[in-house]
């Protein structure tokens, strides 16, 4: 138990808090904000009486909302329904730009959502980043907003989500497995830090996450994996860093995940990025 109880603690002390945008309404029906979120920073928990798009143009970014911690890389972004209550950081650092929508736009759904971003939503998005906040409502800008707004629906929308669990104790117990992935502890070790059997933490985490431990932490580690190769990490480092003892076993465990070799899911992310660069 003492091992996990300093946790938070850790935690807290890896990050800093970044300010939140002063905004009390928006400029324009859809207003672009960008910005460089430097490593160990975040955004504290809020929300807005508007729609929100977090996209990431480099980097990883994590949204923690009720229930889940949802991982955004460039190929993705995360819809956040006016109201939702969620807070954003990044471990590595990454490039960001939400777009903000009038609450009236109601062409998604009123719960969160990861997307896929396409390239024409990437193109169109880094266009506009460019334009006033009080862009002219009438002409080419205005055509590029109405056109983003028009192609958001048309996104796919991307089920691989991290269950993160509100029980204070399974929150610590996530957490501290985020922290230190090469944890290889069995379930039933675990369990004793938390003195309960393994069979009670067991039927306990699936309550809580919907999922029992072993695969939310298998979920952990293909998502820190992808975190870590958009860090620009060697697959050799991310193996060792998630507690395989070879490369071929993590390179092994990813293709079986998402089809592609890290080496591979790192030539098509930067050739993803360049493109949107251009």
């Amino acid at each position: 138990m003492a091992l996990l109880s300093s946790v938070q603690t850790e935690t807290d002390s890896m990050i800093k808090v970044l300010p939140l945008p002063e905004m009390q309404t928006l400029p324009r029906q859809l207003y672009i904000r960008q910005e460089v979120m430097p490593p160990g920073h975040y955004f504290p928990r809020h929300q807005h009486p508007w729609h929100q798009l977090l996209y990431a143009v480099s980097g990883v970014l994590i949204a923690d909302v009720t229930g889940e911690r949802l991982f955004i890389p460039p190929e993705k972004a995360v819809w956040l329904p006016a109201g939702t209550r969620h807070e954003v950081s990044s471990h590595y650092g990454a490039e960001l730009k939400s777009l903000y929508i009038d609450c009236r736009y109601d062409q998604l759904p009123d719960k969160n959502q990861v997307l896929l971003m396409s390239p024409l939503i990437k193109a169109l998005i880094s266009e506009a980043a460019e334009f006033p906040a009080q862009y002219q409502q009438q002409g080419y800008e205005n055509q590029v907003m109405a056109m983003i707004l028009a192609v958001l629906p048309r996104l796919q929308q991307d089920h691989q989500r991290l269950p993160w669990p509100d029980n204070p104790q399974f929150h610590r117990l996530c957490q501290y497995l985020y922290d230190h992935p090469a944890d290889r502890r069995t379930t039933a070790e675990l369990a004793a830090t938390l003195n309960l059997s393994k069979r009670t933490l067991e039927r306990r985490f699936k309550q809580a996450t919907g999922i029992g431990l072993q695969h939310w932490r298998r979920q952990l580690r293909l998502h820190k994996a992808i975190e870590l190769l958009n860090a620009g990490r060697s697959v050799t480092h991310i193996a060792f860093e998630l507690g395989y003892n070879s490369a071929s076993s993590f390179i092994y465990m990813f293709r079986q995940q998402t089809g592609l070799s890290p080496n591979r899911f790192q030539t098509n992310r930067t050739h993803s990025v360049d493109s949107s660069d251009d």
